[in-house]
């Protein structure tokens, strides 16, 4: 039977992509996004409305999902965007609630599907982190900051979910050519354009350096190839990167080569009594 795969932040980009190449590989797909007449062109088996941010609209989603096909076999919370801006001049509001989709809103995904896993007692969870929460840049940090929450949530669930025979797995893209960035460069572009600002220099700076990261970007593709693998691989890894150079792949894998060495062997996985 074919794994029945719940994704959020379908609308564009690297959900997008991934929902339409799962469908094709034979995963029963069920994408959702905020405003779900953004999905009518997808061929995937399921589209439903879903706000991250909203707890009615996530168990709304869920139990939808388990009333058409009576399992969930893959999460994957894809759903976030990003601010620019230094962080003496982002506006709280607006930090606030980046948190609340990129962190909050994974968790309430997370607190919803993990009861259905563990009493399945299989299962995978896969949250898309980025390379910025492991490497905060000047600009970036309320944006790194939701990543470095992710990443720790995800670190902490994978010990506990493992006795319950459910994965949890973070991939971690690099910059990539989607609306992602003209979005979020977007949504601050009156702070990012004011010649008066203290911070003026540096705006001028992330400019040029993410000019010159755009020349380099892969399509979301190289992302759903990399998750395709996570989701077919017999024992997934904690941590897969996406559209990463090699030197930034090295330093990063040795990080995190040492960091899990540790929890591991802090925590021995005990087989858990059934739920």
């Amino acid at each position: 039977m074919s794994k029945v795969v719940l994704i959020t932040g379908c609308s564009t980009g690297i959900g997008r992509d991934l929902s339409q190449r799962l469908s094709e590989s034979g995963y029963r797909v069920v994408a959702t996004a905020r405003r779900v007449e953004t999905l009518e062109a997808l061929q995937v088996d399921l589209k439903l409305p879903l706000d991250v941010t909203l707890p009615d609209s996530v168990e709304a989603a869920v139990a939808r999902t388990l009333e058409q096909f009576g399992r969930i076999d893959v999460l994957v919370n894809n759903a976030g965007y990003a601010i620019r801006g230094a962080l003496e001049e982002v506006p709280l509001p607006m930090v606030e609630h980046m948190f609340e989709v990129n962190v909050f809103g994974a968790l309430r995904m997370i607190q919803a599907v993990a009861p259905v896993m563990r009493r399945q007692r299989a299962g995978q969870i896969i949250n898309i982190s980025s390379i910025a929460g492991k490497l905060p840049t000047p600009t970036n940090g309320a944006y790194s900051a939701t990543k470095f929450a992710l990443e720790a949530l995800s670190d902490a669930l994978r010990l506990e979910l493992a006795p319950f025979g459910v994965a949890v797995v973070l991939v971690e893209p690099g910059a990539i050519k989607t609306c992602f960035e003209p979005t979020a460069l977007g949504l601050t572009q009156h702070i990012l354009s004011n010649p008066g600002s203290p911070y003026h220099p540096i705006y001028q700076k992330g400019d040029q350096f993410a000019a010159s990261m755009r020349q380099q970007e892969p399509g979301p593709e190289v992302v759903s190839s990399v998750i395709l693998q996570a989701m077919e691989a017999p024992k997934p890894k904690a941590r897969y990167l996406a559209g990463v150079a090699l030197p930034g792949r090295l330093v990063l894998r040795l990080r995190d080569f040492v960091w899990e060495m540790v929890l591991r062997r802090m925590f021995e996985f005990v087989p858990a009594e059934k739920a």
